[in-house]
């Protein structure tokens, strides 16, 4: 998941063009006799806020005392691209105040005080109200051109893909014509959408299957994604136990061993990664080994998981401080690090999986569901669906609508 999303973050990125706009405009505030200039504009990438003040007509002594006064409720390092500014001036041309907003809903004010000769600030928050919103449409290339289309946030589009990773490879699936329906929470004040916030319903159509996945929240705290049954859509197994490269070497009951120089059988899967690369356990379980091998195996891991499965980490560099046998650990936890240790030419990580005793291919291995909804949730369960289903079949095709 970390690749998809760097990949769509990349994407997101380059299709970013700022341009900032100076403008000047008259504002009537409460009292009509009062009258403000205003300079606006957004931070762009290498600007600097004092440079911007000084640019907009302030001094640079009104620059360093504004920026003075925002350090004592923001940290300026923070600024960041997008965050938008107003310098507001008096009919005389002074300097009444600068109000700058840093994400969606944070904003602060320092204003000049005539009387007293000092400045002071404030931070203020913008009055936004929870709402949900919503989003259909369909897929005319790939799944992120297709909902930055319609105008879907890069972040909900990365939750999507990641809330259906284990059903859907959105880099190989996607076929035009495949629908897609989603429910999200949001901030917005005025009708705008000012942060988003997670996805409550997700829905994804292909020809041959129908997916939905409802968010629900258990007592404990603990939330996640369920099917339209109350099973869960998260697959108990990661899909990769590391970021790789390549694969070097696939499962078979025939390899020739580099280093051996004879056919033996290879039940594992080689996945080729530089030194140092994290590996994570592939799902929740306990560890049952953890240390050198004397089997060419190098320093290893091994975990046993629910429902007779054993999974197998060899060649490591080195094992993360922590991992020892007894050690309870999560689905996706680093548990050690990508060496060449044992009998190895090279950096890569030999991982293996036994199933009820016997040894399989994880490349072809019908992934296990992750656990279910408890009973005692069930009734809440199907009265949270039914209100998502009857919103996200209300979606009109190809708008974002707001409940």
């Amino acid at each position: 998941m970390r690749i998809l999303r760097k990949f769509i973050f990349f994407i997101f990125l380059a299709g970013i063009v700022f341009s900032p706009v100076y403008y000047l405009k008259f504002k009537t505030k409460k009292f009509p006799s009062e009258e403000y200039l205003i300079k606006e504009g957004s931070m762009c990438e290498g600007d600097i806020l004092g440079d911007i003040l000084v640019e907009n007509g302030l001094t640079y002594t009104q620059a360093y005392n504004i920026t003075n006064q925002l350090k004592k409720v923001f940290n300026v390092r923070r600024c960041g691209i997008g965050d938008k500014w107003k310098i507001y001036f008096d009919k005389d041309g002074n300097f009444v105040k600068f109000v700058y907003q840093h994400g969606p809903v944070d904003y602060y004010v320092v204003r000049y005080d005539k009387e007293k000769g000092c400045y002071n600030v404030k931070k203020k928050k913008i009055k936004a109200e929870k709402k949900l919103v919503g989003a259909k449409g369909k897929i005319q290339s790939s799944l992120y051109e297709s909902m930055r289309k319609i105008g879907i946030n890069p972040e909900i589009i990365i939750q999507f893909a990641e809330i259906f990773s284990s059903k859907v490879d959105f880099f190989t699936d996607c076929r035009n014509g495949d629908e897609f329906a989603i429910l999200w929470n949001s901030y917005t004040h005025n009708g705008e959408i000012l942060q988003n916030l997670h996805i409550c319903a997700a829905m994804y159509k292909s020809e041959y299957s129908t997916y939905y996945a409802f968010y629900f929240k258990l007592e404990n705290g603990k939330s996640g994604y369920y099917d339209e049954k109350g099973k869960s859509v998260e697959s108990a197994f990661l899909k990769a136990p590391l970021n790789y490269r390549r694969i070097s070497s696939y499962f078979s009951y025939r390899r020739f061993h580099p280093i051996l120089k004879t056919y033996r059988p290879h039940l594992g899967i080689d996945y080729a990664a530089p030194y140092g690369t994290p590996v994570s356990a592939i799902g929740d379980g306990r560890v049952i080994f953890a240390g050198w091998t004397k089997n060419g195996y190098g320093i290893a891991v091994k975990i046993k998981h629910p429902n007779g499965y054993i999974s197998y980490y060899g060649h490591l560099s080195r094992i993360k401080k922590g991992i020892r046998a007894g050690k309870l650990v999560k689905k996706g936890q680093v548990i050690g690090y990508v060496g060449a240790t044992g009998l190895a030419t090279g950096p890569h990580l030999d991982f293996r999986l036994k199933k009820n005793g016997r040894f399989v291919n994880f490349l072809k291995l019908k992934m296990p569901p992750s656990y279910p909804l408890p009973s005692k949730y069930l009734d809440e369960f199907e009265k949270v669906k039914g209100e998502m289903m009857e919103k996200l079949n209300s979606l009109k095709d190809g708008q974002i609508t707001l409940f």
